[in-house]
This record gives structure tokens, sequence and C-alpha cells, in this order.
């Protein structure tokens, strides 16, 4: 009798223990059925970027600064590096500072507005360098965003592309030129 006791109590946990997989999870809202399409996601609404490029319009003139109205609505502003930041250099020139600080003013007065930064470079150098070059140029431009003009931390995001991402040619001057750039893209909240 002894030897049935332990026996019986396995039997019984390995009963329990499989009673309790094979349940089903209780859901707390109904499932869709299998058939039915995804909700479409909201797309975001026309947004007046005039007011931001007329803002910006100072830097406008130059032939570095570059913008664009993508087809999700979404402001692309592109600087090339040499306006941008001294080569080989995470610090950025005075001249690219005031557009930012431009920038800024703008962000602080449209807080309906979110920034990702992306910095690139080309492909001159080793590509493990290039990556961290372009991150800290990212992360530079987020910084001087939020403690030159206040703009809250949460609202930008930085991050580097190396030179995983060319627009040009990187076996000309003026391909590479091209290549080293900061992109800053502003999109409004739905």
């Amino acid at each position: 009798m002894p030897a049935i006791r332990p026996f019986l109590a396995l039997t019984l946990l390995v009963a329990l223990l499989s009673g309790c997989a094979s349940q089903a999870p209780v859901a707390d809202t109904p499932t869709a059925p299998a058939d039915t399409a995804p909700a479409p996601r909201k797309a975001i609404a026309d947004y007046d970027w005039q007011p931001v490029l007329d803002a910006l319009n100072a830097d406008a003139g130059t032939d570095r600064f570059h913008s664009q109205i993508g087809t999700d609505n979404t402001l692309q502003l592109t600087l090339q590096d040499d306006v941008a930041f001294a080569s080989g250099s995470p610090t950025p020139t005075a001249r690219f500072t005031a557009m930012l600080d431009r920038l800024g003013d703008i962000l602080q007065q449209r807080h309906g507005l979110v920034v990702r930064i992306v910095g690139h470079t080309d492909s001159t150098g080793r590509e493990g360098y290039n990556m961290q070059l372009s991150r800290a140029r990212a992360k530079a431009v987020r910084t001087a965003l939020i403690d030159r003009s206040g703009v809250a931390p949460a609202r930008l995001d930085a991050e580097g592309r190396g030179e995983s991402e060319p627009v040009a040619d990187n076996d000309t001057a003026e391909g590479r030129a091209r290549n080293r750039r900061v992109e800053l893209f502003l999109t409004p909240l739905p």
C-alpha cells in the first residue's frame, strides 16, 4: 500500500497539469473572424508646412539645404556635412546651430510635431567609424534641440546610418559630399 500512494499522487498531479494545459485562455475581448482584414492605418492629415519652410528660409537659399514633403506628409530637411559639421567632426557648425535654433523655436510653437534625426557619412574610412560618427552627429543635433531650445526629449529620435544609404556616387568628391548629410524628418502627430 505505501508504494501505491506516491504513484497515485504522481498520477493525480499529471492529470491536473494536463487538464490546465488543455484549457483555452479566456479572452477579454471577442476575437475578429479570421477572414476580416485589419483596419487601415489612419493617414496623417494634411499639414501646412509653409510656415515651417518660411521660418527656415534663411537657410533654404543655400545649395546645401534641401526640403521635400513625403507622400506620408513628413517634411524632410537635409543638410550636407560641410554645412552641418566640419569633416570628421560630430560638433555642429555655427551655421547649422543657427538653423537648429530656428527649428527649435518652431518645435516649441508646434507641439504636435516630432522629429527623427538621421546622420549619414560617405564611405571614406572604416565602416564602424562611419557608423559611430553618424550616430554622434544625430545625437549632437538632438542634444542641441533639447539644450538650446528646450524641446522635450520624447519628441526627438536620433539614429545613425553610417555609409549604408548613399544618395550619390562615393567614387567622386561631389558624391561623397552629398552623402555626408543629416536628415531631419518632421512628422505631425495624428
